[in-house]
């Protein structure tokens, strides 16, 4: 893939074409005065190419003489999002100074409520499967439909234009559509009990034959940062992407039978780190330059009058299509490799 550097200063933007593997978004002016300063960049955290996990509280599994519940898996995929990074330099800090910005938007296509709730289903087939292969008995969803509380459970309300619950990450710059392996397999969530809610009264399990576990996955597809950097005569600011797919986080929680003991964590067992679970499962391109041009040109002109300095801004909207099968490949290995850890975590604590 072709990578667009965009260089700024005060007078001029000049276009410089590289060879790499993203998409870099960004500006540079030459501002003066300003201090060297290190590299900034905005991954929120260190990404590894091996799952590590900690489990709490792994006796619970054993609660019910080897016997566990599987009501459901998650599975959250990012579907749109946004980034916006800034530097600022120059002889002062405020109004005077030197600036530069970039921000970008983009949005992933050919994820539809169809490949998401398969995604789903062979996440929880998976975990399923590993946990019977790892000598205990897994009630699934077809065993437990019936029951009263299942059945009068709430259900999760979809989001119109996808079908599908969504939710927004933390910062509310990423936004995944929420997916389990049926419609009747979304359960509703609340403060009490989170994921459990449905399956909790009065402050304990509505299962008194096996310990409950559902198991959740979040996906990110493409990545998309920002990074700044200055320099004493230069300040940049880039928005930067690459095509890889990551596991941002995977939990399995669960509740086992009712115990009166110090809590150091949810029960269950959870991934530690971003793990980058596949290279290349998409194309991302450019769809609109949103640039503000005016704003520029007031800027330099303004700047030109004053001598004060000046704000440059690049922005740009993106698409990324998921190539299907690289998708969907990258998907099943990541919660697949979880679900491994889980399994060791059970094999380890299963009585005889």
């Amino acid at each position: 893939m072709m990578m667009m550097k965009l260089r700024m200063s005060l007078s001029a933007m000049v276009v410089y074409p590289i060879i790499a593997g993203a998409l870099t978004l960004g500006g540079c002016a030459t501002g003066g005065g300003q201090p060297p300063a290190a590299k900034s960049a905005a991954p929120e955290a260190p990404v590894s190419n091996t799952l590590a996990v900690t489990a709490i509280n792994p006796e619970d599994l054993v609660s019910y003489a080897n016997t566990i519940v599987v009501p459901t898996a998650y599975v959250k995929l990012l579907v749109k999002g946004n980034a916006f990074v800034a530097q600022k330099g120059g002889y002062k800090v405020g109004s005077n100074a030197n600036a530069v910005k970039a921000s970008a938007k983009y949005k992933v296509v050919g994820i539809d409520k169809k490949l998401a709730q398969s995604i789903a289903q062979q996440a929880y087939d998976d975990f399923v499967a590993k946990l019977r292969a790892a000598g205990y008995t897994v009630l699934t969803y077809n065993d437990i439909r019936d029951r009263d509380y299942v059945k009068g459970a709430g259900r999760e309300k979809a989001d119109a234009a996808w079908g599908l619950p969504v939710e927004n990450s933390r910062n509310g710059d990423e936004t995944y559509v929420v997916a389990a392996p049926s419609d009747d397999q979304h359960f509703r969530s609340g403060m009490n009990g989170g994921v459990f809610n449905q399956f909790i009264s009065l402050g304990k399990p509505r299962f008194k034959d096996a310990t409950v576990i559902i198991p959740q996955y979040t996906i990110r597809a493409p990545q998309v940062w920002g990074e700044t950097d200055a320099t004493y005569s230069t300040i940049s600011a880039a928005i930067k992407t690459e095509p890889s797919m990551r596991l941002m986080n995977a939990s399995a929680q669960w509740m086992g039978a009712p115990k009166v003991r110090m809590m150091h964590g949810i029960p269950g067992v959870t991934s530690n780190n971003p793990v980058k679970i596949a290279e290349n499962t998409g194309e991302l391109v450019q769809a609109a330059d949103t640039t503000p041009e005016a704003a520029n040109a007031l800027s330099k002109g303004l700047s030109l009058l004053s001598g004060a300095g000046s704000v440059k801004t690049n922005s740009a909207e993106y698409t990324f299509t998921i190539d299907l099968n690289a998708y969907v490949a990258g998907a099943v290995k990541g919660v697949a490799d979880f679900n491994a850890e889980v399994a060791k975590v059970a094999v380890a604590e299963k009585k005889p």
